[in-house]
């Protein structure tokens, strides 16, 4: 993260918050589970946060999250307990599409909890105590410019935050926590999410009516036509997703990417079933049969790359979560490693 070597007008951030002279404020730029996260512990340490969400409420909705223990940990410093949220997993298992062991990993020995959690349950547990004066929603970021001078005369130009509409948000550090298509990144480097075609499907975490929902082993299941995972997460519900390598084009729309529902829930379906209909192994079998539940809503994360730049931000406005290095969902650290940002950043802003 750029602030590993802060920028001097961080540093004048800084040392103002100490010397009394006031808190530093902060801009954040999207409510997800990092943005949140970096917001609350900017708050708890005593600087002044605003979130401002495109959204017209922030989404507590999709699918599940797994934890390893270093976003475990970032958490419990957050006050926020992710076992009491899902399920703690003991085993990983990588199988066959006809069921056949592959690999077996002890998640006991990971030095930590390795929870899977609805990631609505993490969304609100990051909110709770969040006022409407902290999370600003539908105030959707176009771009970033340059404010006011520091009052100070020797910190530089404060970022703004420019607003559709024509508003605009202004303070010492703004940070883009707005997802693999960042406004702010787009401001900062210019460059965008290149798509590859490959999709991640995830339903909802949803009972599947098995011995799968009270289970602790995170299972996935690996073959030609891609990737099937299935965890348990707590409250006798499933989270399942597919993991496609190549989506024809009547699939996911590059709209879509980013976790949107699909706007036609039986055209993916028709592809998952036509995919890994062959599957012989049951867990294959039982997920597929969810997609017959009228609540088995398909959220499409169309994958894509770009360069993770060094650093990551400039000036005084930087990146957090996949708005710096976007990580494909099926290898479950996305969510991890916005939630250890929001914890440097907190670190490199916080009062001696």
């Amino acid at each position: 993260m750029p602030l590993r070597a802060p920028s001097r007008t961080m540093v004048l951030g800084r040392r103002r918050a100490a010397e009394g002279g006031g808190q530093v404020e902060v801009v954040v730029v999207g409510a997800g589970v990092g943005g949140l996260a970096a917001a609350r512990g900017l708050h708890r340490d005593g600087h002044a946060v605003v979130v401002l969400e495109e959204a017209p409420a922030v989404r507590a909705s999709g699918g599940a999250v797994t934890l390893w223990p270093g976003a475990t940990a970032v958490l419990a410093d957050l006050d926020v307990d992710a076992e009491r949220l899902g399920r703690r997993l003991t085993r990983m298992e990588r199988r066959s599409p006809d069921g056949r062991p592959l690999l077996s990993l002890d998640l006991r020995a990971a030095g930590g909890a390795v929870v899977t959690v609805p990631r609505g349950h993490l969304v609100d547990a990051l909110a709770e105590g969040a006022t409407g004066s902290l999370v600003r929603t539908g105030a959707r970021c176009t771009g970033l410019a340059e404010g006011a001078e520091d009052e100070d005369g020797d910190g530089g130009a404060r970022p703004a935050v420019l607003l559709e509409g024509g508003g605009r948000a202004e303070a010492d550090v703004v940070v883009g926590a707005d997802g693999a298509r960042s406004a702010v990144r787009a401001a900062l480097h210019g460059d965008a999410l290149r798509p590859t075609g490959a999709t991640t499907w995830q339903l909802p975490p949803l009972p599947t009516g098995t011995a799968l929902d009270d289970g602790d082993t995170c299972l996935l299941l690996v073959g030609r036509a891609g990737m099937l995972g299935v965890n348990p997460c707590g409250d006798g519900l499933v989270q399942v997703w597919w993991d496609v390598r190549r989506t024809p084009a009547s699939g996911a729309g590059e709209e879509r990417a980013g976790g949107a529902p699909h706007d036609d829930p039986e055209e993916p379906a028709r592809l998952l079933r036509r995919l890994f209909g062959g599957w012989r192994a049951p867990e294959a079998r039982a997920a597929l049969a969810l997609l017959d539940d009228p609540r088995a809503r398909l959220t499409a994360y169309e994958r894509g790359t770009y360069r993770v730049h060094r650093p990551w931000g400039r000036g005084r406005a930087t990146l957090l979560g996949d708005a710096a290095h976007a990580v494909p969902p099926a290898l479950a650290q996305g969510t991890n490693q916005a939630l250890e940002d929001a914890a440097a950043l907190a670190r490199a802003l916080r009062r001696p």
